[in-house]
């Protein structure tokens, strides 16, 4: 049985720079930040419903997801927002 995955990019909550004293703190909070929903991700078992593949600077992770696997994240308190790909024509770009 095939899983159907699907590209989507996730805001996080911490994207916002605004409270940052500078870009290092910024920066700092957004790499935590993506520890954190990672291993949110594995601890909920969803490791194979949600794939992390990349992030940027700004606050924004691409995923690989199936539809539970996007539910899950949009209902993470960490999320500001998940775009799906598929609404985009399928292209996913993240600025470094």
């Amino acid at each position: 049985m095939a899983i159907e995955l699907h590209s989507f990019t996730v805001t996080l909550a911490v994207a916002d720079s605004s409270g940052c004293s500078s870009a290092a703190e910024h920066r700092a909070r957004i790499w935590k930040a993506v520890s954190e929903l990672s291993a949110a991700v594995r601890n909920a078992g969803m490791a194979t419903e949600a794939r992390f593949r990349g992030q940027d600077r700004q606050g924004h992770v691409l995923f690989e997801a199936t539809d539970t696997g996007a539910a899950f994240l949009r209902g993470l308190p960490a999320i500001a927002r998940v775009d799906d790909a598929r609404m985009g024509r399928g292209r996913v770009q993240l600025r470094h």
